[in-house]
């Protein structure tokens, strides 16, 4: 990762309009911006889409980048990140219902780490013991263990209060736990 001195420098540069400053930020930041929109929205095409539309923000508001509120890897974060938790609030998204196969609703032909799982000796006991919980358990554990989101970002994704994911959480490992044994 780029030092933030750099960072900053070429923010500085694209509020006075210097395009050169904005595609070598693109060039040393776009990368890990990717991973996280990737990471939240879980769609390539969807990540790259977000990805683009940030980078216009950016351009536009580098102007209103404050070094002494946020290191400019975070500020640029923060704005991929609200742009994809806008994209997931818009209507007629697919989000999988709580029944449904949550690994067939997945659109990246990617080998993520479901697939790695299931060619594991015990993954036909664990599918089992996966069949075997509620729904919304199931659903929770699987954003939370194998798209490695946090207990709140797995709250915001389904809609519920933290509370309610950490015992659906917690109660869908005991289960598991349970059957494993």
């Amino acid at each position: 990762m780029p030092p933030p001195d750099q960072l900053n420098a070429l923010l500085g540069e694209c509020s006075l309009g210097r395009q050169r400053a904005l595609e070598t930020l693109y060039r040393l930041t776009s990368a890990k911006l990717f991973a996280v929109a990737l990471r939240i929205l879980r769609r390539r095409d969807w990540a790259e889409e977000v990805l683009q539309e940030c980078y216009v923000s950016i351009w536009q508001h580098a102007g209103r980048y404050d070094p002494l509120k946020s290191q400019p890897m975070t500020w640029m974060t923060r704005i991929v990140r609200n742009r994809c938790l806008d994209r997931l609030d818009r209507p007629n998204l697919e989000v999988p219902a709580p029944d449904d196969d949550f690994a067939a609703s997945w659109a990246d032909d990617a080998p993520g780490p479901m697939a790695l799982l299931l060619t594991q000796e015990s993954s036909a006991q664990l599918a089992g013991c996966l069949k075997g919980l509620e729904g919304h358990q199931r659903q929770a554990i699987a954003l939370a263990f194998f798209e490695g989101l946090s207990h709140s970002e797995v709250a915001q994704h389904l809609c519920q209060p933290i509370g309610t994911i950490k015992s659906w959480v917690r109660r869908g490992l005991e289960k598991l736990k349970g059957c494993l044994e």
